[in-house]
């Protein structure tokens, strides 16, 4: 089964369809109290190729409903979480996975999501007290002797205890040595997010929002499903995955999904304020919403270029390990691939609009929560 192809606006200011007809030039439009601004086509490159779905995803749904029963969710909380397709998420990012690490995985984005919107704009966005105190908690559950936890009790603990459980029964000794060291600083990277973020009159750089994203990001742990995709069924030496060679596909994945998503996913953080968005950071700095977009656009095709250079500089271990290693390379881009892919399927971000999104490339703001955003407290003040 192959994912629909999204067509999106051209990067020159003009919009085209299919058949490459002219049908609207603009970088920015104004009407009344909206703005109507134009999103990147990042579907080039490394990612221009679709995708197929993991054959296997039917398998993971019910994830969905072991998900929602463990937190408790009412009948229309249920809906909206069913909505967001992480299933088809997970099984867009590592298509080439078996079962195991598939599972695993979409376990793992269950939890995260839970877990992420406590400290991402929850109840533990202003108290890094509590939100270093349930980071302990949840570290300590990869201890192999770490009591059982009722779902009833913790649903977002017992869920991250099921998944570890998960990782060290099936995964590859050194993806479970990753999984533990990524997800700490994954875990670590919210912590520096609370800090970043808590400086309300502060104009944050790209560099330092960038220092506490990538960690936040959750595309570390992310990596390592992929990783282990190929590796349960193809032999490569420790050395040779963490090899920089190698190792700078997974920090250019964790940049390039991290950017677009802060693309695809400004039309739900805008209105609710949220800081953490490349797009909000840009807003403050001064950029109007379209130049913001189109800057974040442009780190993402320039990482692009750096991911086709590093391709080009692989060392080699000879013939069996580079082709491994290839395989490797190809799962870190599909997972960027299968990022994108959902954030025009999802209702999560784009709501209403996705499918005019995909189609266009057109996505429609409130002027009052633009403004709204790129305001800095002690600017105003003064």
């Amino acid at each position: 089964m192959h994912m629909q192809k999204p067509v999106a606006a051209t990067g020159d200011g003009v919009l085209t369809n299919s058949d490459g007809l002219i049908i609207l030039t603009r970088p920015e439009t104004a009407k009344n109290d909206t703005v109507t601004v134009k999103i990147p086509n990042l579907f080039i490159s490394i990612v221009g190729e679709p995708r197929k779905l993991n054959p296997l995803l039917e398998k993971t749904i019910h994830t969905d409903d072991w998900a929602c029963k463990t937190l408790n969710f009412d009948e229309k909380l249920t809906k909206q979480w069913v909505d967001m397709k992480f299933p088809l998420l997970c099984a867009s990012m590592v298509p080439s996975s078996s079962e195991q690490p598939l599972q695993a995985f979409t376990e793992w984005v269950s939890w995260s999501i839970p877990f992420d919107d406590r400290i991402d704009g929850g109840d533990l966005a202003n108290d890094p007290d509590g939100a270093a105190q349930e980071i302990i908690e949840s570290l300590a559950i990869m201890d192999d002797d770490y009591p059982t936890i009722d779902p009833g009790k913790n649903g977002v603990r017992h869920m991250f205890q099921k998944l570890w459980w998960r990782v060290s029964q099936y995964a590859p000794p050194a993806e479970r040595r990753r999984h533990k060291r990524l997800n700490r600083d994954y875990m670590l990277g919210l912590i520096q997010q609370i800090k970043w973020l808590g400086y309300k009159d502060r104009v944050l750089t790209v560099d330092e929002y960038l220092a506490f994203r990538r960690p936040s990001s959750g595309m570390g742990p992310t990596c390592v499903f992929a990783e282990w995709s190929v590796t349960e069924a193809n032999e490569i030496p420790c050395e040779v995955v963490e090899h920089p060679s190698v190792e700078i596909f997974r920090d250019l994945v964790i940049d390039i999904v991290s950017i677009a998503n802060d693309i695809y996913s400004c039309p739900k953080d805008i209105p609710n304020g949220e800081g953490s968005n490349l797009i909000s950071v840009l807003l403050k700095q001064g950029y109007s919403l379209q130049e913001a977009i189109d800057e974040a656009g442009k780190m993402v095709l320039d990482r692009y270029k750096i991911w086709e250079q590093a391709v080009r500089d692989l060392p080699s271990w000879g013939k069996e390990i580079d082709e491994v290693v290839l395989k490797l390379v190809r799962a870190y881009s599909d997972v960027c691939w299968g990022n994108m892919n959902w954030s025009f399927i999802t209702s999560r971000y784009m709501g209403k609009e996705k499918e005019q999104a995909r189609t266009t490339g057109l996505l429609t703001f409130a002027v009052k929560d633009i403004e709204k955003t790129a305001r800095v407290p002690s600017l105003q003040a003064s």
